[in-house]
């Protein structure tokens, strides 16, 4: 396709008219068709005007297109930086609360074996403290089935009982 020509300015102010019987005057075609070419050249310069801003436009459009896209990328990237530091503190409290189960079920492990510990010793002194009670009940019922015999009852002869400072003790205090 080609491009049609377009008159310039310069073409509309210097065209000029053969002259016929009874034509327009002169002097106000060229008047007119200098205020033609006057108005289509604000209109030639308006346009180019135009078309640079349009150009400036798109320049800055391309622009604000890269720093949308650079926001765009900026965005995803803060997002998955986001999302990772939410996994990794996820983690990490799993972690630490795997930690805190585990300390917790040990130190109830450790009552548990203390309580264990205690009963087996409160069991074992029942056991000693019913033993010694028993030998003791047994002592005092054979001391007291015990009867006296005759060499108990006959007095002592008096050399030996001034040999004895203290009086003899008894079969439960001797036992205590």
């Amino acid at each position: 396709m080609t491009t049609p020509v377009r008159l310039t300015p310069i073409d509309i102010t210097n065209k000029r008219f053969r002259r016929a019987l009874r034509g327009y005057r002169t002097s106000e075609v060229d008047e007119f068709l200098a205020e033609v070419g006057a108005d289509y050249e604000a209109v030639v310069l308006e346009n180019a005007r135009l078309r640079e801003q349009v150009a400036q436009m798109q320049q800055e459009l391309e622009r604000y297109r890269a720093m949308e896209e650079a926001m765009k990328e900026a965005l995803v990237l803060a997002q998955r930086t986001a999302d990772e530091l939410r996994a990794t503190a996820h983690k990490e409290a799993e972690i630490l609360r795997a930690q805190a189960e585990l300390q917790i079920r040990q130190q109830f492990e450790q009552q548990r074996k203390a309580i264990t510990d205690l009963q087996t010793a409160r069991q074992r002194f029942a056991i000693e403290l019913r033993s010694a009670l028993n030998g003791m009940l047994e002592f005092v019922e054979r001391y007291l089935s015990l009867t006296p015999t005759d060499s108990d009852l006959e007095p002592m002869p008096t050399e030996r009982k001034s040999e004895q400072t203290e009086p003899e003790m008894s079969h439960v205090e001797q036992s205590a």
